[in-house]
């Protein structure tokens, strides 16, 4: 088992806790599927459920195929989505390079900040030609700069530094264009005001809530949230209201017919 697939099983069970969960792509994504009767969906690395759950609250007659490779996480998905009354959706287990998907089956393909755990290429390329006409590939992501700006990029010691895995918009369009059957449509960017607690945001480290924090060695990571610590206290005079901005990027891209 490889560090990252040990750190999602470790954190299957409590990872939609962890977590924050954004409404504004799903509901760009609900836009986008209005017109459609019966709209399928397929979201890969879905993680523990929460965007799901979001996806089946805002689009009724959706069918959702949720995938990861992760077999903890695949199993919390389904149990989160079935606790909150839904069964309107099937499960798809496997790294998305070996799925074997029906042409032409899917309306929208989805990725929630998930994009940096596989080859983008590789991805869109593998989704292309799922997609049914006019259908989407929706991937909701963190910039590097976005990420180096965060309240964790900034104060977190390295994290910036050894989170290499996303990219900015010259990369992204770099990849775009090596990719076959589909072409960048756009990109939407967010700003979400957060606020939150010392108390909070150093359990979320110590819980590893970014798979960036897997990375970390054990000691260097437990002296890198004492540093955190020191360096929240020094910037925030009430550490009971700590108040950042998260930026966060959508890019949709669409098939070439």
């Amino acid at each position: 088992m490889d560090v990252m697939d040990h750190h999602f099983s470790t954190l299957a069970s409590s990872y939609n806790k962890l977590r924050t969960t954004d409404l504004a792509p799903v509901e760009r994504v609900a836009r986008e599927l209005a017109r459609k009767k019966g709209p399928t969906a397929l979201d890969v690395a879905c993680g523990g459920g929460r965007y799901d759950l979001l996806l089946l609250q805002r689009i009724p007659d959706l069918r959702l195929t949720c995938n990861d490779v992760n077999e903890a996480m695949i199993a919390e998905a389904a149990e989160y989505l079935r606790d909150h009354g839904y069964e309107r959706f099937s499960t798809l287990s496997g790294d998305i390079s070996r799925l074997s998907l029906t042409p032409e089956s899917m309306d929208c393909v989805l990725t929630f900040n998930a994009i940096h755990h596989f080859d983008p290429v590789m991805f869109l390329n593998k989704m292309a030609p799922a997609l049914r006409k006019e259908g989407r590939i929706f991937v909701y992501t963190r910039l590097a700069s976005q990420n180096a700006r965060s309240l964790w990029g900034r104060l977190f010691p390295g994290f910036a530094r050894k989170e290499d895995r996303l990219y900015d918009l010259d990369q992204i369009e770099h990849w775009a264009n090596q990719a076959e059957g589909v072409a960048l449509r756009t990109v939407e960017l967010y700003r979400f005001p957060r606020s939150s607690s010392l108390e909070t945001v150093l359990h979320q480290a110590r819980n590893k809530h970014y798979s960036t924090l897997a990375l970390y060695a054990d000691a260097e990571l437990e002296q890198s949230i004492a540093e955190f610590e020191r360096a929240i206290r020094r910037q925030y005079p009430n550490t009971e209201q700590l108040h950042w901005v998260d930026e966060n990027a959508l890019l949709i891209f669409s098939r070439k017919d």
